[in-house]
């Protein structure tokens, strides 16, 4: 239990992990599972781990690599997290998507001048594929097109 335990605290403290991402860590070392649902508790139980935190940190550092809030969402429910604090790391952020999704679009496009459909498709879909909703993409492109 112990090493279980110690080996949970060393990859806590380089990052915050998800039980299930922490669990999946631990069982590829090749522990038993009963052991690393003990040595996760006692995590929990000690502030080592938390989900809540696991959750902001993750949606905070994906905002900073230019991803936005459906995309975020998707790796929140693939690690498992409880859509209640989901809606709390995305939404309690003080976040505006819509200035996030216009930084992500002039870092990658810089400019609109000349664009052809075909081109402004591409960056709608770049936007789409980033994690950006329908609404906030043409929000973006009616602000760049009415500017340019």
């Amino acid at each position: 239990m112990r090493e279980v335990y110690n080996t949970a605290v060393r990859l806590l403290a380089r990052r915050e992990h998800g039980v299930k991402d922490l669990s999946d860590k631990l069982s590829k070392r090749g522990y038993p599972s009963a052991l690393i649902i003990e040595a996760i508790a006692r995590c929990q139980h000690q502030g080592l781990q938390s989900d809540v935190r696991f959750a902001e940190s993750l949606c905070r550092r994906r905002v900073q690599q230019g991803y936005g809030p459906l995309r975020i969402e998707q790796e929140l429910q693939a690690n498992c997290i409880a859509e209640t604090l989901i809606e709390q790391a995305i939404h309690q952020q003080s976040i505006n998507w819509l200035d996030a999704a216009q930084a992500v679009w002039e870092k990658k496009f810089k400019s609109p001048k000349n664009s052809t459909y075909a081109e402004l498709q591409k960056q709608k879909r770049f936007l789409q594929y980033r994690g950006f909703s329908h609404d906030l993409i043409n929000a973006i492109f009616k602000t760049i097109l009415s500017t340019s």
